[in-house]
């Protein structure tokens, strides 16, 4: 996990979610809305905007690319469906 305002690297129990426009600002839960951050920024911004604390972010938050679910399933629980896979 990096953190989306220092480019640090976080481990998962120092790392929180951050809404880039707060939800009580309007702000959604969406991909792009959303970036990991060090709890302790997290808690500091509050519901403020980045501009507003003096944060950048390294690059825009955006959804990640749809990969189908075939290409994710390495082994096939059952013999009869070992033809589904991909190799």
């Amino acid at each position: 996990l990096i953190d989306q305002y220092s480019g640090e690297k976080l481990s998962r129990r120092d790392a929180n979610v951050d809404h880039v426009i707060p939800l009580s600002r309007g702000g959604k839960n969406t991909w792009e809305n959303m970036v990991t951050t060090k709890k302790r920024t997290n808690s500091q911004k509050g519901n403020k905007l980045n501009h507003e604390v003096g944060l950048r972010l390294i690059k825009q938050p955006k959804a990640p690319a749809e990969v189908p679910a075939i290409v994710t399933i390495k082994e096939a629980k059952h013999p009869h469906h070992a033809h589904f896979i991909l190799r």
